[in-house]
């Protein structure tokens, strides 16, 4: 997992007639929004990325950024992985495309058999190239082998942005349906009826599912959350919480499913309920799965799965399973698994530091900062708070400052995820955790300056 960076100019201040600022004024010309993207970024101008080496991007001014995005998570071997690369290319000359239905890889059955492997659920698979469209799928097939109309969800999770699932507040009164979509929250356009054929519960509250369930059960064909809430806040669940929620779906005749589009291969080469030791009935994979290609897996326990593969509930795409996907993957599960999972030590290691770096340096100018998350993924938050385990226990943090810091961070030279999260790789050089600390540290200096001015 070697990799070597020419570092071409560390230097954080802006040339007054920069490359990127011409760029920038070319892309509001023809682009639709950042990187063809919804999600906020840090106020100003967005980056132009000229190339990227190690757990470094450089721009058109050959100012270098530690990323700590990885592409919102699939690029955990950073840029330069030569292994990893090695097996793309070799699959492009090999074969980069395959014939829809007609045929396998060796490389996708492989890939499979170390999914089934490794995920406790996981006994058939079947892959597709986004979270979003695979959570869909999970929907899909739950409807189909229950026969019955509902998914519940739970309050701030993501599933995808289409129009079914692209809400994420529970509003008053979210135990009858539909229930309204405000504007304000996700944007305009969504399909009037979308909503009614979900509910939504507050994820931790084991009572208020359970009433759910007792009134609603013989309608609602699964329930569908974050094992860990990675996309808002990086909530850990409440001790107890899943294992309480695999009980009453048990009871209720409910499916679980867990979206583990973050958390899967991430957290443990298990996922999240390898480590949380709770068993869902469907689960849906996708970021981290390939290294950086494009590629999502629903995988699930056979009964339900035997749905997809007799052709009963039909879910499509003519790029599932393209080689170069299934390639990048295989490579990934054998990185993940070397020297008895190192990765994930590493992972730790590097993640340890980068907390301690935070919340040292927030310490130092007199910040309140909470920072917390899964293996492999953190959440800041100014706030004085040890920990939040949903997402309304958030309330109060100051967003203002969170953005003013994050803005901070990119001017010199770091770069953070939508929602003020931080994606670490246990592959990143310690050289690269150190001068991210360094980075840091003078980010909140300029914060404390500004706030005394």
């Amino acid at each position: 997992m070697s990799y070597t960076v020419t570092n071409k100019n560390t230097t954080p201040a802006h040339p007054a007639n920069s490359l990127a600022a011409e760029w920038n004024v070319r892309a509001g010309e023809v682009l639709a929004g950042k990187q063809s993207n919804f999600r906020r970024g840090p106020v100003g101008d967005a980056l132009i990325s000229d190339y990227a080496e190690g757990f470094r991007v450089f721009d058109v001014d050959g100012r270098d950024y530690i990323d700590f995005v990885l592409g919102m998570g699939p690029a955990i071997w950073g840029y330069s992985n030569k292994e990893y690369e090695q097996s793309v290319i070799e699959q492009m000359s090999r074969q980069f495309s395959a014939a829809s239905s007609v045929m396998h890889t060796t490389q996708e059955i492989m890939l499979a058999e170390k999914i089934v492997e490794h995920v406790p659920c996981a006994e058939l698979v079947r892959f597709g190239l986004s979270g979003s469209e695979v959570d869909q799928l999970a929907m899909r097939l739950a409807r189909g082998y229950t026969g019955k109309r509902y998914i519940l969800r739970c309050e701030g999770h993501y599933h995808g942005w289409l129009d079914n699932v692209f809400d994420g507040a529970k509003q008053a009164d979210a135990l009858s349906n539909p229930y309204p979509v405000k504007s304000d929250t996700v944007g305009e356009g969504i399909a009037p009826n979308a909503l009614s054929d979900t509910m939504m519960v507050r994820w931790g509250d084991l009572d208020a599912l359970e009433v759910i369930f007792q009134d609603h059960a013989d309608d609602i064909a699964m329930i569908m959350m974050e094992a860990a809430l990675c996309n808002n806040g990086c909530c850990l669940p409440r001790p107890g919480y899943l294992q309480g929620v695999r009980s009453l779906c048990d009871r209720y005749g409910v499916l679980l499913c867990f979206d583990e589009v973050i958390t899967g291969f991430r957290m443990h080469i298990g996922g999240a309920q390898a480590i949380y030791n709770v068993t869902p009935d469907l689960a849906v994979f996708g970021k981290a799965l390939a290294g950086g290609m494009p590629l999502a897996a629903l995988a699930g326990k056979k009964d339900i799965m035997l749905k997809l593969k007799k052709n009963e509930v039909l879910g499509g795409g003519t790029f599932n399973s393209f080689p170069l996907a299934m390639a990048s993957g295989l490579v990934s599960m054998d990185l993940l698994e070397r020297d008895n999972f190192a990765y994930y030590r590493k992972t730790d290691e590097v993640q340890n530091k980068i907390r301690q770096g935070l919340i040292g340096a927030a310490n130092n100018y007199g910040f309140k900062l909470m920072v917390q998350g899964p293996t492999g993924f953190l959440h800041f938050a100014f706030l004085d708070k040890e920990l939040a385990h949903a997402p309304h226990e958030l309330e109060g943090s100051d967003l203002r400052t969170a953005q003013k810091f994050r803005t901070l961070l990119q001017e010199n030279g770091v770069i953070t995820g939508g929602g003020f999260r931080m994606v670490i790789s246990g592959a990143m050089q310690m050289t690269d955790v150190e001068e991210a600390v360094n980075r840091i540290e003078k980010s909140f200096a300029q914060l404390a300056e500004g706030q005394s001015q």
